[in-house]
Formats: C-alpha cells, structure tokens, sequence
C-alpha cells in the first residue's frame, strides 16, 4: 500500500486516526488475517474507504445501522465476511435519580472525563433517561467501574446485547419540491431561498452522505443523506410521485 497516497485521500481527517488505520491495513496484509480498528471512526472516513483499490476490504460496526461513528474491520479479500468478529461491548447508563434528566452532553462529558478518548466510543442514544452506548471492548470494564456519579447522581453502567440498542429516532415529513436536484433539495431541507442554498453548497456547509458537495446540480437519490450545517442530518426515504401541480413528493426523515 502507498501509505502517503493513502493519507493525501483523507485531507479532514485527524491525522493520527488515517496513521492507525495505516497501521492496521499493513498488518491485515501482513498476517492475512482481519484486524480492527481500535477507534470509531467518523463518516466522512469509512463511507469512502469502499471505494479505494488497495488489496483489503473493510467492514464496519457501529451502534446502530444509523449511526454515524464507526469501528472499521480491515479483511483479506479472500476471507468469510460472517467469520469477522468485531471486539465491541454495547452499554447502558442508567440514571439513579429519579428527580433530574441527564443529557447526551451530561453522559458524553462525564466518560471523557474518565481520560477517554472519544473516538473509543460511537455513538450515543439517550432515550427515556437512559444512555446506550458502544465502545471498544478492552475499555467497557474501565468505564463500568469508574463511571459511578454524573455530577451529584449515581449512576451505573452495564454491559447489554446489541438487541437491546434502541433505534434512531426520526421526524417524518413529506416535501414538494420541483426537482431532485441538489440545490433544491437543500432549499427544501434547509429552508432556504434558492440563492441561500447555493451559497450553503459553496461555502461547504452541505454534505450529501457524509461528504462535502458543492455540485448544486447533483441528482439526490433515495436513501441519501443530506447534513446541513445548522440545520440537520436527513435521510432521502422514498420518492412518493408526483403531486397534481407536477411537483415531485419526497418522503423526509429527519434525524432527532
């Protein structure tokens, strides 16, 4: 593999997580055999790692098939997908008190506070005062013993089965709009004037699947997914026809 090729194709991202992946790439092809990423990895990463030629192919584990953040499994060509075994332990935090809620940034905040690194961890659910999480597993017994107050709350953390993961939550709304074009889309989404929405794609304010795009022009496609800088994560679900005014109707999920 030529690693500083490699390197020069992940410009934003931290240059310490393209090395570890380096690392584990070279090793995979080293021993002919799977090796796994110790950190999640952000999606402007792994959604293009597919689509590079370099001898290995890659798998991918995360908390859910929503999330963002991601453990990457490196594996020899030849091998059986269904043999890899990725070494990741799923939580949950449960709150002990029944009088005050606690946040993601209350949970997140209180396990970096510990001295972990993010990127150990993927993403977070809170859900009905509990927290769900993923994490590589040679660190879950650090967190269940340390994490024992949230400021003044107890809490406790348990070890779970990826059954127990609760679904992303999203907001369903349908839009009218004259195209699939991105700019459109992005107007729709965003609520924005055309204009505003071309000037979001060119200031890199927009990403479709997780990559910054600024062809306005592009064609949106069912299962994208658009990010607008403030304003949301959302999926393009269904293309739902045509209204009676010609408009095209586009089943909308907003990520929560």
């Amino acid at each position: 593999m030529d690693r500083k090729k490699f390197q020069s194709a992940f410009p934003d991202t931290d240059e310490f997580l393209v090395g570890a992946i380096c690392d584990d790439i070279e090793l995979c092809e080293e021993i002919d055999y799977p090796v796994y990423s110790r950190y999640f990895y952000p999606p402007n990463f792994w959604s293009r790692l597919e689509n590079l030629n370099i001898g290995v192919k890659f798998s991918f584990m995360g908390i859910n098939d929503s999330c963002e953040k991601k453990m990457i499994g490196v594996y020899p060509k030849n091998f059986d997908l269904e043999m890899l075994n990725f070494p990741v332990k799923y939580f949950k935090i449960a709150n002990g008190s029944k009088f005050k809620e606690l946040e993601h940034k209350h949970y997140l905040g209180s396990i970096m506070s510990l001295g972990l690194k993010r990127e150990i961890l993927g993403d977070l659910i809170v859900k009905e005062g509990i927290c769900y999480g993923i994490i590589n597993e040679e660190l879950f017994m650090f967190l269940k013993e340390n994490l024992k107050m949230i400021g003044k709350i107890p809490v406790e953390a348990e070890e779970i089965t990826s059954g127990d993961i609760p679904e992303t939550e999203f907001k369903e709304l349908v839009e009218s709009i004259a195209s699939l074009r991105l700019d459109v889309v992005t107007a729709a989404l965003g609520n924005f004037s055309r204009n505003n929405a071309i000037e979001a794609l060119e200031s890199g304010d927009v990403a479709l699947n997780y990559n910054t795009d600024k062809d306005k022009s592009r064609l949106v496609k069912e299962k994208d997914i658009i990010s607008i800088r403030r304003k949301g994560k959302f999926l393009i679900d269904s293309v739902l026809g045509e209204s009676k005014k010609g408009k095209i109707r586009v089943l909308i999920k907003k990520f929560s």
